[in-house]
């Protein structure tokens, strides 16, 4: 009984070395599996919680992507509508430079109508420029901006809706309590007694102009007029005594300085225009000038009021979403980009439209009226500034911020995914070593066992060939 019991015995160890190599083969194919793939979960039963986790990292990296790409869409079209705002911009400064040359007074009329030719030119490629599309948008015809609608236009010159973080529409409210001034001063000497050298400082610049002894409340005028183009002073002549002078721009910024260098002249009057006042939805706002600056909370808004604005105006509605783009993996952060208007319909302020400088048009070089047309270039110019810096923020402070915040969020989650799921070649290596080891140890261990356990087996059966 104890020879069987024995042989029993010996059969238990065969089977555990069995298992032991069956261990080892199973535990060196996994190894193999994951340097194959260079994955440590290659199915569920891996790591159940950690296929899992993976699967929620892959997720958000999909969602990091998709965010990536959608920036790379608004860059495209925010690079595209800032090389053309910076295109119109450029040729609205080659334009006053031409409105600059004909306000010297110094031209002919032959090189007056040149310089309203090449206006001309200047004016009809800012419309083209201004329709430029990028991947069939429009980009600053109007068309990608929010919507304005109900505007009193012999109130309120322009709307410029810089932001607006709801899909509603917002009716806007405007009362006007205190309405804008130029900056004035009046002289009333009469005919300069001596010669008389004025040093003129006004908000565009300064000038000097001499009068001789004599001069009449005429040729004071018509000097003061001469270089309002350097000044932006203006003179009006009231009687033989009196001139008066104004700006040519609103506002407390407007400013008139008249110092005698030789002789005397006394004015009388401030010389500081006043800016306008409004409450705008509720909300008391001081204009630079004429121009409201008003946040709303939903909506920001630029507001170019008339100078007889006064009272209650008519209320209007913003409407739109302009452009929007959702920038991070958040599907309800949601950012909006409203480009302005900037055709020669559009472009101007209370001087007047840019399209008014067209051959024909009431401020057309030609008619004379350089300085008006002057200044209606520098409010078109200020507004496109304005613009083209609008695109520019928006470009850095939103787009390029959210591309720093996706790579960094990319970057991290990458390396925790990586953790999960990468397999650690070199420590995945050493263990397919070990397992290789302990397969060939484990089949060498059989063998032996083998060899070891036949003797006692062929005896038995040789005494039970005997009986």
């Amino acid at each position: 009984m104890s020879r069987i019991g024995s042989i029993g015995q010996l059969g238990s160890a065969h089977l555990g070395l069995l298992r032991a190599v069956r261990q080892a083969t199973q535990a060196l194919a996994d190894s193999s599996l994951r340097l194959a793939t260079l994955k440590k979960l290659n199915r569920a039963a891996d790591n159940p919680s950690g296929l899992v986790t993976a699967l929620q990292l892959e997720s958000e990296l999909n969602a990091v992507a998709a965010a990536s790409s959608n920036v790379t869409r608004a860059q495209g079209l925010v690079s595209t509508a800032d090389a053309a705002a910076s295109d119109i911009v450029s040729k609205l400064q080659s334009a006053r430079v031409l409105a600059l040359d004909v306000a010297g007074g110094s031209l002919s009329a032959a090189e007056i109508a040149a310089k309203q030719a090449e206006l001309d030119d200047i004016l009809q490629s800012i419309d083209r420029t201004a329709q430029t599309e990028y991947n069939g948008t429009r980009l600053l015809d109007g068309t990608s901006g929010f919507r304005v609608s109900g505007v009193d236009t012999s109130k309120i010159l322009d709307v410029d809706v810089i932001d607006k973080r709801t899909d509603a529409n917002v009716t806007v409210n405007i009362t006007v309590t205190t309405t804008a001034a130029k900056g004035a001063k009046s002289y009333a000497g009469g005919a300069l007694g001596a010669d008389t050298v004025l040093e003129i400082t006004g908000s565009e610049g300064t000038a000097t102009i001499e009068l001789a002894s004599g001069a009449t409340t005429q040729n004071i005028t018509d000097a003061f007029n001469d270089v309002t183009y350097l000044t932006g002073v203006t003179a009006t002549r009231i009687d033989a005594t009196t001139v008066n002078f104004s700006t040519t721009k609103y506002g407390s910024a407007a400013t008139i300085t008249i110092t005698a260098l030789e002789g005397t002249f006394t004015t009388t009057g401030s010389g500081t225009g006043t800016d306008a006042v409004a409450t705008v939805n509720g909300t008391s706002v001081t204009a630079d000038g004429l121009a409201l600056a008003a946040s709303l909370g939903t909506i920001a808004l630029e507001i170019d009021l008339d100078p007889t604005a006064s009272g209650a105006l008519s209320a209007f509605t913003v409407s739109g979403s302009g452009l929007e783009y959702r920038l991070s993996t958040n599907v309800n952060d949601v950012a909006r980009l409203g480009l302005a208007n900037l055709t020669t319909n559009s472009l101007g302020g209370p001087s007047g439209k840019l399209y008014a400088l067209k051959s024909g048009g009431e401020n057309a070089l030609t008619t004379g009226d350089a300085v008006t047309a002057l200044q209606i270039l520098d409010e078109a110019l200020s507004e496109a500034l304005l613009a083209e810096a609008r695109i520019g923020a928006f470009a850095s402070y939103t787009l390029d911020s959210a591309t720093g915040m996706l790579d960094a969020q990319e970057e991290n989650l990458a390396a925790a995914y990586s953790d999960v799921m990468d397999v650690d070649v070199a420590e995945e290596t050493a263990w397919m070593t070990r397992q290789q080891v302990l397969q060939d140890a484990s089949l060498q261990a059989l063998q032996i066992f083998t060899l070891q356990s036949r003797t006692p087996i062929e005896l038995l059966m040789g005494v039970a060939a005997r009986l």
